[in-house]
């Protein structure tokens, strides 16, 4: 194996704990061996891509300043996920603490998620295919603009607009107790820390949350990059790396299993309440930072996995 000593090339966060976290066995040479030739082989595919007449725009000059640190952090994710090096990080309400690789992660897809171009659109497009035993298997196409009204579009193309005056046709997100329309996010904090402040302190409740804002809300660059900063601080999220969605789509996959409370029966009181455990699996695009799929399967049943696969989310000029 070629030694490789450049350690300038660590400069991303967490480097120092890395290097400093030691106690483990060493990896193999044919692990270092592999994640130091995806570093190289993404290199070299990053330098192909980059222009090489036209002046830099602010995007390109976003993209072309990252990518190094990111890819380096990405092999010392690998090197953590093969249980290469042991890296610690605080523990969070006596529950176990997201892994540092899941960590790592995160804190990647904020960085993704500034580089984002901002938008201001008319409307907003939400295509997704759900797979549950309820409703079975279909794709619902939707738009909404600025005030929450919401417009369906058939798999013929058929607009359906907004009924007039009917409740519950607003599209909103939960933050803590409030629903916030599309303004109103506009209005919330981008400081991580302010903003992980207004969500529910239980730290699922909260990961719930902002996975559900990140899945379809028309969130700021700035506001996704806080949002993924939170999940950096997650208890319980575990990296499973590299994968594909139901559509043959590669993202990487991070997991967490937390428990649910269903009550069933009727009555006064509701019926009884009963704790299931649930392992929902969340596919993220790590070029743009936007999810791809994710499924909620309940442990010990043999029902399959809801899954939602979300086929387009962004902006949009008109309902068409």
């Amino acid at each position: 194996m070629t030694e490789r000593t450049d350690h300038s090339l660590l400069d991303f966060p967490g480097a120092g704990e890395l290097i400093a976290a030691g106690g483990v066995a060493p990896p193999s040479a044919g692990a270092v061996d592999g994640a130091w030739e995806a570093v190289a082989r993404t290199a070299r595919e990053e330098e192909r891509a980059r222009p090489t007449t036209a002046p830099p725009t602010r995007l390109t000059s976003h993209r072309v300043r990252r990518p190094r640190r990111l890819l380096v952090a990405a092999a010392a994710v690998a090197a953590i996920a093969t249980g290469a090096v042991a890296y610690p990080v605080l523990d969070m309400g006596g529950e176990p603490a997201a892994t540092a690789s899941a960590s790592q992660f995160f804190e990647g897809m904020a960085e993704v998620a500034e580089d984002a171009p901002a938008t201001t659109p008319a409307y907003w497009k939400v295509r997704v295919e759900t797979d549950n035993q309820d409703d079975g298997k279909r794709t619902d196409t939707s738009y909404f603009d600025r005030e929450g009204r919401v417009w369906s579009v058939d798999a013929d193309g058929t607009v359906h607009e907004p009924p007039a005056g009917e409740e519950g046709k607003v599209k909103k997100w939960p933050v803590g107790k409030k629903w916030l329309t599309w303004p109103e996010l506009e209005k919330l904090p981008t400081d991580e820390k302010t903003l992980a402040a207004l969500f529910p302190k239980d730290a699922h409740s909260r990961f719930d949350q902002v996975t559900i804002m990140l899945e379809d809300s028309p969130a700021s660059p700035e506001l996704r990059a806080a949002l993924f900063r939170i999940l950096a601080d997650t208890p319980g999220m575990k990296l499973v790396g590299d994968v594909r969605d139901s559509k043959g789509r590669a993202g990487v996959a991070v997991e967490i299993t937390q428990n649910s409370w269903v009550r069933l029966g009727e009555g006064e009181n509701g019926g009884d309440a009963v704790t299931l455990r649930s392992k929902d699996r969340y596919i993220i695009a790590p070029d743009t930072g936007l999810l791809l799929e994710t499924t909620h399967k309940t442990i010990g049943r043999d029902t399959p996995p809801d899954r939602y696969t979300w086929l387009e989310v962004g902006p949009a000029d008109r309902v068409e």
